[in-house]
């Protein structure tokens, strides 16, 4: 028994290069004449004869030519064969002149298998769907010259398909003009136990976008500690090429997730930014706890009012006749792990409040979940309380516009609705509000100081707003947090200053061109009778840089130019982004600054996300899928939906009145939510 060589490379699995041997396999391939070409049978193994599919011809082997003689052959019949209508096909696209043009058709196979390969990934089918009877007759009546393929090639394509976009995407982050922001978030399959990590980067690109991108989706190996997360972390980034250009990473607040973080940041290389929309479904979650009597009787009358397809037609129908009610906007059900749906039950129920008064009283079995009118005045009460953190959530869960500069607006008002509730005339939210307090101080006790910069950032706050803001809440002590968030904006401003002049004096010193006055030069060389007073010491040269740096203190610097000029109106509706590209030549130190800062993500939510593609890519049918196939569906997905390929095809959802259609409704549209 002999062992296999040193030499031999083992095959590593670590979610990147995997997918090389799927790329080398397509470039394998025999060539293109055999799409017309019949390969026979011959005595002699080592030879080999073709027939012509079209003029029956059969071919000897040309050792000397390959297949080129083939190929001779099919271009000189093809051209021979008469050309008649139904070789041509009317063009997508109209003509210059408005009317649709007649062009030849050719069939592409390669271009066919790209589209099958996007089918399958962004509808998340099986790859044995492309066995199944029906797919192969669509394709055969849409295509005759398409040729079947087996559930091994559909799933090689999409590996080979996920490898050439791959590496488009890591040219994309190569080129991102700024730094790269990330998000992380850890899920685990309930199909296949498996614990995965989903890393997606944020940047701004040159055109002053913002973009996103899954980088990872890739099943961990256990233990699943904060220490094996941070490796996976860092082989990631340095796969990808980004391992330097990394300015911040948005996490939740698991612990282990402060182990990964402790571990990577020891020398502060970039910050650590905790999910805000986490911290507020704590704080909320904390306080509604106490509040469970009054929403307990509104979720189990809607529960009982949408268990019988009888009473709930009857129910929508005396609302309509008889209330006028739009009977389109539904009764809601909470789902007890988001607090946000509890909110949009109480105020479906708020809406309905007349028609289940109605109701109370014609049901006997309903009556035991109806509300008194005290009990309805703290449900208004309350819905109104919880509003103003359903609306903060849904601005920070955004992840297609900039958030960072958001965050100290909405944390303001979570804390000063918090200051004025607990204080306020309504005694039965007393308790309630200061279990979510609690919560509060414990992670917001102190405001993010780089997402506060971020803030000053926005030309509709600047840093009046700040100054107001924590004048409401700390008053006379305000000027501290002010003074101790500007300073570290002009830290990190002159950060960005260095690195600015740095870029310009390496670019200055590749030319050939003399900084020296052509004036002074002709002086230095004919002028005999000029004094020497130092003897060895001359101390023009430092007089010179000691009146640049005084008149570099003594000018104002971008950011206090920025910082003089008036704010914008405070709720006007603004693309912050589009400010700074228009700015960029006025400020073009600060925008750099301002660009690296906007594309902070405040929420892990892009990541989330992915674990919702996840769960439709992960079946129970499919549960033996690879953890390299997972990761290729889930990022092919991800990718082109940035390339606007869902917009395309994407279609409006049935708003049927089904019990668990109601509810699973897009909630997360928060493009018209303002603060």
């Amino acid at each position: 028994m002999t062992m296999a060589s040193s030499n031999t490379p083992i095959p590593v699995d670590d979610g990147f290069n995997e997918y090389e041997s799927a790329v080398k396999r397509q470039k394998s391939t025999t060539s293109k004449v055999w799409d017309e070409m019949t390969k026979l049978d011959c005595e002699n193994k080592n030879e080999l004869k073709a027939q012509c599919n079209h003029c029956k011809t059969i071919f000897s082997p040309k050792s000397s030519s390959g297949t080129s003689h083939l190929r001779r052959h099919l271009n000189s019949y093809l051209k021979k064969v008469n050309k008649d209508i139904t070789q041509y096909t009317i063009a997508i696209q109209p003509s210059p002149e408005g009317v649709p043009s007649i062009k030849n058709y050719k069939f592409d196979a390669d271009e066919c298998r790209k589209a099958i390969s996007t089918f399958l990934v962004c509808g998340k089918h099986s790859f044995r769907t492309v066995e199944e009877p029906a797919f192969r007759y669509m394709m055969r009546i849409a295509s005759p010259n398409f040729k079947n393929i087996s559930r091994h090639i559909a799933a090689r394509d999409v590996l080979m398909y996920y490898a050439k976009e791959r590496d488009r995407v890591k040219e994309e982050l190569a080129k991102a003009p700024g730094l790269i922001c990330l998000t992380s978030d850890n899920w685990n399959s309930e199909h296949t136990n498996d614990e995965y990590i989903c890393v997606t980067a944020h940047w701004v690109d040159k055109d002053w976008k913002l973009q996103k991108r899954i980088i990872r989706f890739r099943a961990l190996f256990p233990p699943y500690d904060g220490l094996n997360i941070s490796d996976e972390l860092v082989l990631c980034l340095s796969q990808w090429g980004i391992d330097k250009k990394i300015f911040s990473i948005t996490l939740d607040n698991a612990s282990y997730n402060d182990v990964m973080v402790s571990s990577i940041l020891c020398d502060g290389a970039f910050f650590q930014v905790r999910c805000c929309a986490h911290i507020l479904n704590l704080i909320v979650k904390a306080g509604l706890e106490l509040a469970d009597d009054v929403v307990g009787k509104i979720r189990n009358g809607i529960r009982y009012i949408k268990k019988s397809r009888i009473r709930r037609k009857r129910f929508y129908d005396v609302a309509d006749k008889s209330f006028h009610l739009n009977v389109t906007k539904k009764l809601r059900q909470d789902v007890c792990v988001r607090w946000n749906s509890t909110y949009l039950m109480l105020e479906s129920s708020l809406y309905y409040k007349d028609m289940l008064d109605y109701w109370g009283q014609r049901d006997k079995d309903y009556q035991i979940f109806a509300l008194s009118n005290e009990e309805w005045r703290n449900v208004v009460i309350l819905c109104k309380f919880l509003k103003v953190f359903y609306d903060v959530t849904c601005i920070f869960s955004g992840s297609n516009y900039p958030t960072a500069n958001l965050y100290f607006r909405g944390v303001w008002k979570v804390h000063k609705v918090l200051l004025d509730t607990v204080k306020g005339p309504y005694s039965f939210l007393t308790p309630m509000v200061k279990q979510m307090q609690e919560k509060f101080n414990k992670y917001w006790a102190e405001y993010s100081l780089i997402l506060s910069c971020a803030a000053i950032l926005d030309p509709r706050y600047k840093l009046n707003y700040v100054q107001y803001c924590f004048n409401t809440i700390y008053g006379v002590h305000a000027s501290d947090f002010v003074e101790t968030i500007l300073s570290n904006l002009r830290l990190l401003f002159d950060e960005y200053v260095k690195k600015s002049k740095s870029t310009s004096s390496f670019l200055g010193g590749s030319c050939n061109v003399s900084d020296k006055n052509p004036v002074d030069s002709g002086l230095d060389e004919h002028n005999d009778n000029s004094a020497d007073f130092g003897g060895y010491f001359d101390e023009s040269d430092d007089y010179k840089q000691y009146l640049n740096e005084s008149s570099t203190r003594s000018e104002k610097s971008q950011l206090d130019i920025y910082l003089e000029e008036p704010e914008l109106e405070l709720n006007s509706q603004i693309d912050v982004l589009d400010y700074w590209s228009k700015s960029s030549v006025r400020y073009n130190e600060l925008s750099l600054l301002a660009r690296d800062l906007l594309a902070i993500p405040i929420s892990t939510v892009a990541s989330e996300s992915a674990f919702s593609m996840g769960k439709k890519v992960i079946t129970p049918l499919r549960s033996s899928l690879k953890p390299k196939t997972v990761q290729a569906v889930v990022c092919l997905d991800d990718w082109m939906r940035a390339k606007g390929f869902s917009a395309e095809i994407g279609c409006k959802k049935d708003n049927e009145d089904d019990d668990d259609d109601e509810d699973d409704e897009d909630d997360d549209d928060v493009s018209s939510v303002a603060f």
